[in-house]
């Protein structure tokens, strides 16, 4: 049986759609799509070789669109095993999708990213689902029953608004029909993979529509997360990308009449994971050599991801006439996410920080869209209006035995000046005259300096050195005063002497308190947590209004502009809690981060975008176009990054104005300069192709970054300008009847200016330039039909290949170049094979993912490195392989 066979059988569902995936490459983006009366139009036209697209809001033929779109349609989201985006971003030239961390997982589009863990940021790149924009923590949702997943790239603010400003991408489910059908589908794989999905779909009345669907996603870790920490009695403890994910959908359709439908739709999401592996490097991790050893030791306590999130949508489509329609859109949604991750990659509890963050937000989004169209002009218009409510605490946390050792880098200021003053006594120098050489080789001939409070000898040795308080003691030291007050005057205090010393005097208490410190503590607190959290709410409201045209001035040329206005409000406030070990032991305070009373910022961005372009039909075969266009990306606030200073959390004041300083960081904004081609060759080869010039003005990107005074690195917004050079090639080729094949690519260079920060260390970054070389990545991809004479049978082929960017980073610690993999180029290869019954109700595929089992290292953590001497790297998940059964009715 031929593909050209399958694809022309308009009585099977697969048959319909094998097209999208073998002969078109260029397909299109819809988001708000409104299928009015042009859409009749269109389909008097060869399904075979028109593929309908809705990229500019109005429906085209794909390849008579004058702009660069890209999508994935059902047929290759079953043939390659895709449940999320992160599976589907091979296909489209210049778009990644990372999902590490679901609830903050980032798109990256023509090598822009904007990832932050801040309720109070945006991403570059708008993800919509069914028509409605989705915040950042929303983004990543399961593909059950899905339509097709579209992506449009390059600055779309005209039509889509903010945080578009390098990009859209629109994930669209099947709406209910008329038609009874439905389907069982049950997956099992590697790891334990268990994944089942179901959909049905029938009529209530004659114009009374339901579609409800579910897919339920389970899978082991591929690597054992060892740790037995006494803090996590009674808790999971999940390995490494362990999952347990569910998702359903219902929605009904209602036509009124021949011109207006209406649908509402509920979604459910919920997600329960392990959280991100932080694979230990140091000399403490489990295995510290080998970061794809089969086991690793995380001992966060009550570590795990999860997400709990619900939708309702309503959709109302009216036509007026022939010309004129209208699409209304309102949704609500909400969720709760929790994120609590290990920051130090071991098991050692005097070297323990965790970091957990928590949001619980909801988003009101409403747009109103009117379009007008003829043979010669086309209008679409609209307002949207959006209203957010976002709660985030960040947890920050470690454990007392891990605070004792912070504290114990602090004590070791005193007991230099103490060895310094001592020498100097002896010697006759000024203490200041003393080599900073000679100090340290005295103080490592007493066992110091100080690694940790709680070691007897060490902490006996300190004793001897710090002056006792109290002033009527004549200067002695802790330790003379202990040991006097032991009845054995001039013996110097040691560490093997405490356990009978405390029998009889309790003398290790008296050492902690005769200090008169309540930071300084002693073992007796072990096993306790210590949290300090940043707590932030904020209010966001979005507006705007755009216009868009069309105007088809001859039957080959066409020119189209189109102008937004967006506003953005937000009102912001953080918030540092005191910890509650201060409950324990009173008097103590914040050694992470000052506590900070509620404070609230409000600030307005505004902007105008705007986009111009044109296309030129040469043929029916051929067509060139070019564009410009501009897009904008909303500021924001920093969760983390206050208006209070470092130091003693007090507010800081601008001396200029005498208000409180303003911490919001700037909007992105872009400007996109585009050149393309479309074209059918033999009427087997079809080609896209796009030349690109980018320019991003305040890229908001996240480091993790060690401010003055600030104990630990976090994640800190730093600006950054960016220049991007880039082309993108599709190419979908039928060979023969039953073979076709496809390849895409990219190829872009990028240079980089960014403002100065400090990394994670602590060292300042001054303001540098950076460029890296031309990168590459690409996709190949094969499908064959043999004839075995029963059955249709399918075989699917892709090999993904992505360039190694990372030397480009700007302000990377040198510790990253000795990890495993880090600078590897990616190199994927995936397979499936299915058979399809003569019935169509009956498929079974066989499939394997990474094939070639490559692992590679992921980006860096190293908040503790600096602190703990703790680095560590995430990796992927190697070779995996399954069956699905799916059963259609």
């Amino acid at each position: 049986m031929s593909l050209q066979i399958i694809q022309g059988n308009s009585s099977a569902n697969f048959r319909k759609h094998l097209i999208a995936q073998t002969v078109a490459t260029a397909l299109a983006v819809t988001s708000f799509a409104s299928f009015s009366a042009e859409e009749s139009a269109v389909e008097k036209e060869d399904l075979d070789d028109v593929i309908v697209v809705t990229a500019q809001k109005r429906t085209q033929n794909v390849m008579k669109v004058p702009v660069t779109v890209d999508s994935i349609s059902a047929e290759t989201i079953k043939q390659s095993g895709s449940i999320m985006l992160s599976d589907i971003d091979k296909f489209i030239p210049g778009f990644e999708f990372g999902d590490g961390d679901v609830t903050q997982a980032g798109v990256t589009m023509r090598g822009v990213s904007s990832p932050n863990i801040s309720v109070g940021g945006d991403p570059s790149t708008a993800t919509f689902f069914d028509g409605v924009y989705m915040p950042r923590a929303a983004q990543n949702v399961l593909f059950s029953d899905m339509q097709r997943v579209e992506v449009l790239k390059g600055p779309q603010g005209t039509l889509f608004g903010k945080n578009a400003a390098m990009g859209v991408v629109s994930m669209i489910p099947n709406a209910p029909q008329a038609e009874f059908e439905g389907f069982l589908k049950g997956t099992a794989g590697t790891d334990n993979l268990q994944r089942i999905e179901g959909m049905v779909n029938f009529g209530l009345t004659d114009n009374v529509f339901v579609r409800i669907n579910a897919l339920t996603n389970t899978q082991d870790g591929f690597a054992d997360n060892v740790a037995d920490s006494p803090l996590n009695t009674g808790e999971k403890v999940w390995d490494d990308s362990e999952k347990d994910h569910q998702a359903a959908r219902i929605a009904v359709k209602w036509e009124v009449s021949s011109r207006t439908n209406v649908q509402l739709s509920y979604d459910w999401d919920k997600l329960d994971q392990g959280p991100g592996g932080a694979i230990g490097l140091s000399e403490y991790a489990e295995n510290p050599r080998d970061p794809f050893a089969d086991t690793f030791a995380n001992d966060v306590v009550n570590g795990g991801e999860s997400r709990d999130m619900t939708a309702t949508t309503l959709k109302f489509d009216h036509e007026f006439n022939d010309q004129w329609s209208m699409k209304f859109t309102t949704s609500f949604r909400e969720w709760e996410t929790n994120n609590r991750i290990d920051e130090d990659g071991t098991q050692d509890i005097t070297r323990y920080l965790d970091t957990d963050n928590h949001e619980d937000s909801d988003i009101f989004y409403n747009e109103l869209q009117i379009n007008y169209n003829t043979d010669t002009f086309n209008y679409v218009g609209g307002l949207t209006y959006s209203k957010e409510n976002v709660h985030q605490t960040t947890f920050i946390s470690t454990t007392t035995d891990t605070a004792a050792r912070l504290i114990s880098s602090e004590l070791n200021g005193q007991l230099e000046t103490g060895v310094r003053d001592e020498i100097s006594g002896l010697i006759g120098i000024p203490a200041d005259d003393i080599p900073d050489s000679f100090v340290l080789q005295a103080m490592q001939s007493l066992g110091l300096p100080l690694e940790h409070l709680w070691d007897a000898d060490q902490w006996a040795s300190s004793l001897n050195l710090i002056p006792h308080p109290d002033p009527s003691y004549g200067g002695l030291s802790v330790g003379e005063v202990i040991m006097i007050g032991a009845g054995m005057p001039g013996v110097p205090l040691s560490g093997d002497m405490f356990p009978t010393l405390d029998a009889l005097t309790g003398v290790t208490d008296f050492a902690y308190e005769v200090l008169g410190d309540p930071l300084v503590f002693g073992p007796s607190y072990t096993g306790m947590m210590w949290s300090e959290n940043f707590i932030n709410n904020g209010e966001f409201t979005s507006y705007g209004i755009y216009s868009d045209f069309d105007f088809q001035l001859t039957d080959q040329w066409n020119v189209f502009f189109g102008v937004r206005y967006s506003e953005d409000d937000k009102d912001f406030s953080w918030e540092v809690s005191e910890t509650q070990f201060a409950e324990v032991r009173p008097g103590v305070s914040n050694i992470l981060f000052p506590a900070r009373d509620e404070l609230w910022q409000s600030k307005s961005w505004s902007k105008t975008t705007g986009r111009v372009g044109t296309g030129y039909q040469i043929n029916d075969d051929h067509m060139v176009f070019a564009s410009v266009a501009t897009g904008y990306k909303a500021g924001g606030f920093d969760s983390l990054a206050s208006p209070h200073s470092e130091s003693d959390g007090s507010i800081i004041i601008d001396p200029a104005t005498g208000d409180v300083v303003d911490v919001s960081f700037e909007p992105e904004e872009s400007v996109n300069i585009e050149l393309g081609y479309k074209g059918t060759l033999s009427d087997s080869l079809r080609t896209t192709f796009s030349m690109f010039h980018n320019i991003l003005d305040d890229q908001q990107t996240s480091r993790s970054s060690k401010q003055p005074d600030q104990a630990q690195a976090l994640p800190t917004i730093v600006n950054q300008d960016v220049e991007i050079d880039g082309f993108e090639l599709g190419m979908d080729w039928q060979v023969t009847e039953t073979f076709a094949t496809g390849f895409v690519t990219e190829v872009r260079s990028t240079d980089t200016e960014s403002d100065e920060f400090y990394n994670d260390s602590g060292t300042l970054i001054p303001a540098g330039s950076s460029s890296s070389d031309t990168n590459t990545s690409y996709t190949l991809k094969a499908d064959w039909i043999p004839d075995l004479g029963f059955g249709t049978t399918i075989i699917h082929v892709d090999y993904v290949f992505r360039e190694n960017d990372r030397g480009a980073i700007i302000g990377e610690d040198d510790w990253v170049n000795d990890i495993p993999n880090y600078f590897d180029d990616t190199e994927l290869l995936n397979a499936r094979i299915s058979w399809i019954s003569d019935s169509d109700s009956i498929e079974i595929g066989l499939w394997g993912k990474n094939l070639m089992d490559n692992r590679y290292s992921g980006g860096p953590g190293g908040r503790t490195k600096d602190i703990l001497g703790t680095g560590y790297t995430s990796v992927n998940r190697g070779m995996e392989a399954g069956i699905d059964v799916k059963y259609s009715f």
